[in-house]
């Protein structure tokens, strides 16, 4: 009986963890190619709901998604460790961002069927996310990064020459050689307090990228 009494007891605090799990649902479209007013990025955490794009007047993200996503990239205010990829929060951000951002950062996708490789490089730091073969993007194991591949060098960064590719002054990130870098894992923080798991569909047709699934919260 105390057996039973137990079990039960362990299956009710496993339902209610999972009742208040604050799991994260991410919409995102973007045009790779061109400025596109359809761009956007909607998302929630937890009741959290969230539908964002780019203001052009006002230059910034309508419903200033750049900060309010920190409820999703880090475990919590104060400790600020990363419960996401960090090249996956970057990713989602560029709908929300004038096209002149992607086309800097020198965002480029290679499609081989459903399988995607997503590159860019933001303030110096290269990022790749790679999906399998039908799409999914898995944030434990899909993404990998690079840093310190460049100066800043008043206000701008210039990727180091030794790797930028031959010819180029490493001054625009389509400069970047990725022959020339180590790319090492992209994860969370391994100590965050909690984070998220699940897979993403990534899609892409006629240069438009699309992000979507649900990451679940862990702990």
């Amino acid at each position: 009986m105390n057996k039973r009494i137990i079990a039960t007891c362990i299956a009710l605090v496993a339902m209610t963890g999972a009742l208040i799990a604050q799991n994260a649902r991410i919409d995102a479209r973007m045009n790779v190619l061109a400025a596109d007013t359809a761009n956007y990025f909607n998302w929630t955490a937890g009741k959290k709901v969230v539908k964002d794009s780019f203001d052009a007047k006002s230059g910034a993200s309508v419903a200033a998604s750049t900060k309010e996503f920190d409820v999703v990239r880090y475990d919590g205010e104060a400790t600020k460790k990363a419960a996401i990829p960090g090249g996956l929060r970057s990713l989602v951000l560029y709908p929300v961002a004038a096209y002149a951002v992607t086309a800097y950062d020198d965002l480029k996708v290679e499609q081989n069927g459903k399988q995607l490789t997503v590159r860019f490089v933001h303030r110096g730091v290269a990022y790749e996310l790679v999906t399998d073969s039908k799409g999914k993007f898995d944030v434990l194991t899909g993404a990998k990064i690079a840093r310190g591949l460049a100066d800043n060098v008043g206000g701008e960064f210039v990727l180091k020459k030794e790797f930028a590719k031959a010819g180029t002054d490493g001054k625009k990130m389509s400069d970047l050689d990725w022959g020339k870098i180590n790319l090492v894992p992209d994860t969370k923080d391994p100590a965050a307090t909690r984070w998220y798991e699940g897979k993403l569909d990534f899609a892409y047709a006629k240069g438009i990228l699309t992000v979507k699934g649900t990451l679940v919260e862990k702990k």
